[in-house]
């Protein structure tokens, strides 16, 4: 596609794994030449954030190597967070009743996988979950094939006051992960908050991506970045195709669009 470049833009939104990072990166694998591009664009007055599905935890590590200080969208869009002083900014979670909801949709599709949910990302195997908190943020099921995915997220879309996208899972293969939140809880809510809170405008917006569930960063974004190793669906929504994760993405993004 042709390089396109707009003065105005100030933000760039990234996912993290696959897109500005390696998948399961814990940040010490990224090169001083992106840390010195990020260095360079909050010094211009460019704002950075990230988008992830990862919780905070697995967060921080990767946004203070970039050197990313703005509020950072996490845990699947359900929870802003100011890493800097580590406090919640914004949060959202699924109504009462609709996580027996979700766990009743797993167990009926899968016969296998890990199920994570918030507060604090704990982690047990499907058949080993008898039920779950009213109150949680998210609830995502790890480690299954896509076909599976494909099922439990058409059943809880349609079916259920939640909305779920899957991503490439850190189980590696042809795993993916599929993320349930509140349907005012995606990566594009949380952006649109994270927008209002910052004073930047979805025209100024850049979102970056690599999977289906990076979708939602494109709809609270004016332009659009798929990564050279993004699927071939998110590719066709991009209006620019940026070169692999593994061949410095973000760093090529914050020169091309931000610094230039």
């Amino acid at each position: 596609m042709p390089l396109q470049r707009r003065r105005s833009q100030r933000l760039p939104a990234t996912d993290l794994d696959g897109t500005a990072v390696q998948i399961s990166s814990d940040g010490s694998d990224i090169d001083a030449a992106t840390k010195e591009a990020v260095k360079n664009a909050i010094t211009s007055g460019k704002k950075l954030a990230c988008a992830t599905g990862r919780e905070w935890s697995l967060v921080k590590p990767v946004v203070r190597q970039l050197g990313f200080t703005a509020p950072c969208i996490v845990e699947g869009g359900t929870r802003i967070i100011d890493p800097q002083t580590e406090q919640t900014v914004w949060e959202k979670s699924l109504d009462a009743g609709v996580p027996a909801k979700i766990l009743e949709i797993f167990k009926a599709e899968a016969d296998h996988g890990v199920v994570m949910r918030s507060p604090d990302a704990h982690r047990q195997k499907l058949d080993e979950v008898d039920s779950v908190a009213d109150t949680l943020r998210y609830l995502y099921l790890l480690a299954v094939n896509e076909e599976v995915a494909i099922k439990i997220s058409n059943r809880i879309n349609a079916g259920t006051d939640a909305v779920a996208h899957f991503t490439p899972s850190w189980s590696g293969g042809s795993l993916v992960d599929i993320h349930v939140t509140h349907p005012e809880a995606t990566k594009e809510h949380a952006i649109q908050v994270w927008q209002q809170l910052e004073h930047v405008t979805k025209e100024e917006t850049i979102g970056m991506g690599d999977s289906g569930n990076d979708v939602p960063i494109f709809q609270a974004s004016s332009f659009k970045v798929a990564v050279g190793n993004a699927k071939a669906g998110l590719k066709e929504l991009a209006d620019y195709i940026a070169p692999d994760v593994t061949e410095h993405a973000l760093k090529h993004v914050i020169d091309t669009f931000l610094l230039r």
